[in-house]
This record gives structure tokens, sequence and C-alpha cells, in this order.
């Protein structure tokens, strides 16, 4: 018997509802609620949190990553134990596990240290739940945890393995599946999982940042999935493309999101600071210069020492250990790539960068974290606990400070409800804040253990996944 089964009808905490009180239909339905905002429409939220401190339950939890996905009455997880992947329900009241389910293989692929096998978070249309495994694919359960149809997918060649969650648009699931080589979005039927378009992105590589949905004024739903380098809008009926926006950084994380047209969305990675910037030669010139042997590749000792990459093996992508032009051209692309929080009038067709870009601010960002647009401020949260607040209209810093008793990496990204602003940190420290462009803090908690996940928020609940269990707060 695994650990994962000892505990699945074993509910720790004490239970502060009463029986039989009624649980509204949640929206928090993804990964960051509605549309990936991380926004909830709710009152009641506490202030404090703590092991002992305005729980309503607690239940134990196998290894996982990936943030909770609400219906009314369910919560759906994933997590890893005993070298097999589960997908993990829950009841919303008490918190007891119901049921636990194993996919059907497990594939170890390479990842970076602090990724996970389930990092990527379900989705749920309100009954039944849609998970990705970056070691297994795509597979989905009913609420009686039934299997419905299941996609094995990959092998991968995602550097530092997968990390987009699937999103749903009406009865179409998404995903995107972008890495070194073949990377593409998906889109199946979700009733029975067959494929309704599948739309290859070649200028596309590692990237971690699951998309969000917009109505255009032109009847078109689009799907919105930034990338290395660029942003692309595909037509969520067919998969083609709509627009596109270049100048993003070459590794994306965060989710956009979206009020009253406009787009926001935080771009970060190692060498996108303009004090790191280096124009290398194209490919062309560099063989002529530098190819010795005239195999039309460029190997380790033909490339000047001051030009060589930090990580070798990241830009190797067909992994031969020399680099060809789709190497070259990516890495030359890395070097010159600009890190940016950035805003994007939404609509238009084709090349929209120099029409539809608003704004950029390059200084201070986040690298795992989204932005939160909430009460017409603009939140961004980096490692060290520094927080930043941006005029959402013009991108002007509003406020910058530290977040002194939670000087920590930040891996979750914030949230909001209830007139209050959320930030846990990955060492388990959860600060709130009264919101506003000169943001104050409120309270600051200490959970005792990590923090990865993004919180979820329903109903004058939060739901908290630490790296042990789940935690579900109310004010007492």
């Amino acid at each position: 018997m695994t650990k994962l089964t000892a505990v699945c009808a074993v509910v720790a905490g004490a239970l502060l509802v009463a029986a039989g009180s009624p649980l509204s239909a949640a929206d928090w339905s993804r990964f960051r609620g509605p549309n990936g905002a991380g926004i909830a429409e709710t009152s009641g939220l506490p202030s404090e949190f703590g092991p002992d401190k305005n729980v309503v339950w607690r239940t134990a939890l196998p290894t996982g990553k990936s943030s909770p996905a609400l219906t009314e009455d369910l919560i759906f997880l994933t997590g890893h134990e005993d070298e097999k992947l589960y997908t993990i329900c829950l009841d919303r009241g008490s918190g007891k596990m119901l049921w636990h389910r194993e996919a059907p293989s497990r594939r170890l692929e390479k990842k970076h240290r602090l990724n996970d096998e389930a990092s990527s978070s379900p989705v749920t249309d309100g009954e039944n739940v849609y998970a990705f495994f970056g070691g297994y694919g795509l597979i989905s359960y009913g609420p009686d945890g039934n299997e419905r149809w299941r996609m094995p997918m990959g092998p991968f060649t995602n550097f530092h393995g997968m990390g987009a969650s699937p999103v749903l648009v009406g009865d179409t699931l998404l995903m995107v599946a972008d890495q070194d080589i073949d990377a593409y979005v998906i889109a199946v039927n979700k009733d029975d999982g067959s494929v309704i378009w599948r739309t290859a992105r070649p200028d596309m590589l590692h990237s971690f940042s699951t998309p969000v949905v917009n109505k255009r004024t032109d009847g078109k739903t689009e799907l919105i999935v930034p990338g290395s380098y660029q942003m692309v809008s595909y037509n969520v009926a067919d998969g083609k493309e709509i627009w596109r926006i270049k100048g993003l950084t070459y590794q994306v994380k965060s989710v956009p999101v979206i009020e009253d047209g406009i787009l926001y969305f935080n771009g970060w990675a190692p060498g996108g600071e303009p004090a790191v910037r280096l124009v290398l030669p194209n490919f062309p010139e560099m063989l002529t210069r530098f190819d010795e042997d005239k195999d039309e590749h460029l190997s380790k000792a033909e490339i000047p020492k001051e030009w060589h990459p930090g990580n070798w093996d990241m830009q190797d992508l067909d992994k031969d250990t020399v680099f060809d032009a789709r190497d070259w051209k990516y890495y030359q692309s890395r070097r010159t790539s600009l890190n940016a929080t950035m805003a994007v009038k939404l609509g238009g067709n084709g090349d929209i960068t120099d029409t539809h870009v608003l704004w950029r601010h390059r200084k201070t960002l986040p690298d795992v974290p989204s932005v939160l647009l909430y009460q017409d401020v603009l939140y961004a949260v980096k490692k060290g606990g520094i927080l930043m607040t941006l005029d959402p209209k013009t991108g002007d810093v509003l406020k910058m400070g530290r977040l002194m008793e939670a000087l920590d990496d930040y891996y979750a990204s914030p949230v909001a409800a209830d007139g209050k602003v959320y930030l846990a940190s990955m060492l388990g420290k959860i600060t709130v804040l009264k919101p506003g462009g000169e943001w104050e803090v409120e309270s600051t908690s200490d959970m005792g253990e990590d923090i990865f996940a993004t919180p979820a928020i329903a109903d004058g609940r939060m739901y908290v996944r630490t790296s042990k269990n789940l935690y579900c707060f109310a004010q007492e």
C-alpha cells in the first residue's frame, strides 16, 4: 500500500463549516483562475494564515507543484509518488481524498531541478478533469474517477521539462507543447480526445507559458500563446495564426492577463538584460570566418571563447555537439533578446509589433510569477521579495520596495480577492497586501513548508498547496 492510498480517506484538521452548508459554483477551473487573471469575486477571506491559523482542513498530498482546479464540489490536482503519476480528486467541503488515478505510463524526461513531474495544473469543465503530464501526455477522468480518454504524447525535447497547463474553450481542450524540436499547439475534443487541429510552432523553443483566451471584435475566439521571442494568436476554431508580436525574451514562463482589450505580460530570462546584450555575426559569416574543418557546422573549438554560451547543451537544440544554422540563430537571437513587462492593445492581424505594443518596462522583472492586474494597479514580484507596482496605462513605476518579512524567491503567481493581494514565497511565507499603487503590507504568515503552486480562491476560501499538504483557509 502506498502512502497515497493510505491517506485517501484521511482528513487532517478541524472542519469549520457546518454540515450541509452549500458551496456555490467556482470559476477557478484552470491554472490561476478565470482566464489566468488570478482574481476571484468573493469576500470574507482571512488576512492571516498558518498551520493552525484559520484552517478549515488540511490534507496530505504526494509530491507535485500543480495548482488546484475547482468545481462546485471537487478539487483536482496532480502529483507523483513511488514512480507513478497521479490525478487526484478531493472533496471541497471536507478535504477528503475521494480518488486518485495512476497515469497509464510514466516516462522520465530531462527537467530543471526546480521543475516537477506534476507541474502542469489540471483544468475542469465543472464536472470532468483534464490533466497533462510531461512524462505521459493528456488524460481525462469523470467526476467518479473513471477514465474518459487518453492521449499519449512526447517524448518532449524541452531542455528544462514541460510546464504549460491545458486550457478549455467550450468543448475544445488546448495544449501548448513548446520544445526545442517540433513545437506545436494542439486542440482536441474534450469529450473523446479526438484531434481537431494541430499547428506547428517552428520558431518556438522551450517555454512554459499557459495561454489565455480572448473574444475578438470580429467574432473570432483567439488563443494567445507567448513563446520564445514572440507572442502568437491562433484562431481557436481552426488553429490558424491571426497575429504575432516580436521582441519577447527567449524563454517565457508567466501567464498573460487581459482587461478592457489590453493584454499585460511579463517575460524574463537570464541574459536578457541590456548590459549583457551581444550582437553576433550571422551564420554564413561565422562559417566563412571560423569553420576551420569546412563541415558547415560550428564546434566549441571553432567559436571564439568570448562568444561561447554559458550552457552549450541548452543552445545545441538537436544535441549533436555542434551548432548548425538553427542552433546559431537561436543563440544569436538569445544574446540580443530583451526582458520586459509589456502592454499590448488586442486586435489586428499579421505582425502587430510596431502598431499594438503600448509600452515596455525593462527593469526589476519577475522570472516565473505572472503579473497581477487588480483595482487598476499592475503588481509584479521578483526574487528577493522585491515588489513593484506599475500604472497599467503608462507602465510607469508607482512604488518599488521589499517585502521585508519575506525576502525570498517567488514561483507562485500573485492572486487577489476581497480587497486583498496575496503573495506566496518559495519558503512558505504568505504576504497579504492592502492593494494600491502605494501598497502596504497587512500581514506576513509562515506556513513552514515550501510553496511553488499558485493558490486558488473561491467562495470565501483559499486553497494553498505546500510541499506536503493542501490547506483550505477561511476566516474564523
